[in-house]
């Protein structure tokens, strides 16, 4: 049997409601015959005293159970969700967000991993994802080199034979003007442009979920407001010095990012090619690892012929972070909230939420089916005042087998963690999924991603390259 600390939470504050005089009175007053369960109902009141100490009880209970990375990640999500709250209707939940989110998450690991449409057969292009996330890696430059920002970002690359970092910004912060530099590789015929991400995960998830705007020069075609603006001013501080590489060069540019640094990579793109092109127009390639959603409609001509190859880690939240994916997810919440389910929802907030008896067995499936009616609505239409915005160019979702769901993680040796890399669309990730717990927020790190991308390069290499076996 599990432990059932969350009722347990939720019961001292009833019996404290149920042994005060005044409230005894007061039910008898009402006319009140079960006061038990006038006391219950009253103590999960959020607006009340008691309901603000059962909240404060069950988010240090979950906080020591899932650990502190999840509420970071709750957290932000209330906060995005705050910014539509108008829409959401959150002045009506009774028990406030965060209190409902491990419950539709509870929801969300029952279902399916991602559409994918094959492995990833190209060992060549494997191979260069390989050695570019490097490169993303490398605009974070290195802690312990302050001052010196072309060292800093040498050193966090790997110190590649042939590399040679022209320019390195990485004293601005923040999403408007993110770190980057301009280096050449002459060992890959390649100029690039490296764009860092956000350092906190709470940081980037708050960002990617912004606000959609129409592309100067390319009308119908919408970008995230805010890494739109941080792509036209990283393109202002390195036009120059990509000019002079260019030209003296003659190799192609290739832009790259992790987190944050991958959407604004991705919009670089797009305005390098459609709005405000390099001079002699160089052949782009952009490598985008972790992007949030950042353009739409897909079908519009100004993607058309763009090389983008972008890669979603597992459960990573912030490819599937945007204000349009918040929002439903927010539906998804509110629906959770308005259930009827007294202890049942603080008892199933576990994170072997198996119910134990009957009752939870009911309660658990009401918000099973309150959050797939919510994601069947959603099938329907979207809300016209938040469009969809996708991650751009050909998606590959790198999953682990050897684990639950290829999604949890699970005690097992490292050697049965098999990463394949396989090829998706954009719209396979148009949900923002709680699902795998912790790893929506551990799959987000670059780290992550070129582990996974080695694990599938060996994988191939020990099949003598044949591309078909994935098991």
């Amino acid at each position: 049997m599990a432990t059932n600390w969350l009722g347990s939470a939720h019961e001292q504050v009833t019996t404290a409601y149920a042994q005060a005089p005044s409230f005894q009175k007061m039910a008898t007053q009402m006319g009140i015959i079960d006061f038990h369960q006038w006391a219950s109902a009253k103590a999960i009141d959020l607006h009340s005293r008691a309901g603000q100490q059962v909240v404060e009880l069950v988010k240090t209970k979950v906080k020591a159970e899932f650990g502190s990375e999840v509420f970071g990640m709750l957290d932000a999500l209330s906060e995005c969700m705050e910014k539509i709250s108008k829409e959401l209707k959150l002045k009506e939940a009774k028990f406030g967000l965060t209190m409902a989110l491990p419950l539709v998450g509870m929801q969300h690991n029952t279902l399916k991993p991602p559409a994918t449409e094959g492995p990833m057969t190209d060992a060549a292009l494997l191979d260069e994802a390989v050695y570019w996330v490097d490169f993303a890696q490398g605009a974070y430059g290195k802690d312990d080199i302050k001052g010196y920002d072309k060292a800093s970002v040498n050193v966090a690359i790997g110190e590649k034979p042939g590399v040679e970092v022209k320019a390195a910004n990485l004293q601005t912060t923040g999403v408007q003007l993110p770190g980057h530099f301009v280096a050449v590789d002459r060992t890959m015929k390649a100029v690039v442009l490296g764009i860092r991400g956000t350092t906190t995960l709470s940081d980037a998830l708050t960002d990617a979920v912004g606000e959609a705007t129409e592309v100067e020069k390319c009308p119908g075609l919408l970008a995230h407001k805010a890494m739109l603006a941080s792509a036209k001013a990283v393109i202002e501080n390195t036009r120059s010095a990509l000019e002079q590489a260019l030209k003296e060069t003659g190799f192609p540019l290739l832009i790259t990012g992790h987190s944050l640094g991958a959407g604004t990579a991705i919009l670089c793109t797009v305005l390098l090619s459609v709005v405000s092109p390099l001079s002699g127009r160089p052949r782009m390639r952009c490598f985008a690892f972790a992007p949030p959603p950042v353009v739409g409609p897909l079908t519009h001509n100004a993607l058309r012929g763009l090389t983008i190859h972008s890669f979603i880690n597992r459960a990573d939240v912030v490819p599937r972070a945007s204000l349009a994916n918040v929002f439903h997810l927010g539906l998804e919440c509110m629906a959770v909230d308005r259930l009827d389910l007294y202890h049942h929802r603080f008892n199933l907030m576990r994170r072997d939420a198996a119910p134990e008896n009957e009752e939870e067995t009911k309660a658990k499936q009401l918000i099973l089916d309150a959050v797939q009616e919510c994601q069947d609505e959603r099938a329907k239409k979207h809300h016209e005042s938040f469009p969809p915005l996708f991650v751009a160019g050909q998606v590959y979702w790198i999953e682990w087998q050897g684990q639950v769901g290829s999604v949890e993680d699970v005690k097992t040796d490292s050697s049965e963690r098999k990463p394949r890399v396989h090829m998706a669309k954009a719209e396979a990730f148009q949900a923002l999924l709680l699902r795998g717990g912790t790893n929506a927020l551990k799959d987000h790190m670059c780290g992550g991603y070129k582990e996974g991308l080695e694990g599938y390069k060996a994988h191939l290499q020990a099949f003598g390259g044949c591309h078909c076996v994935i098991n």
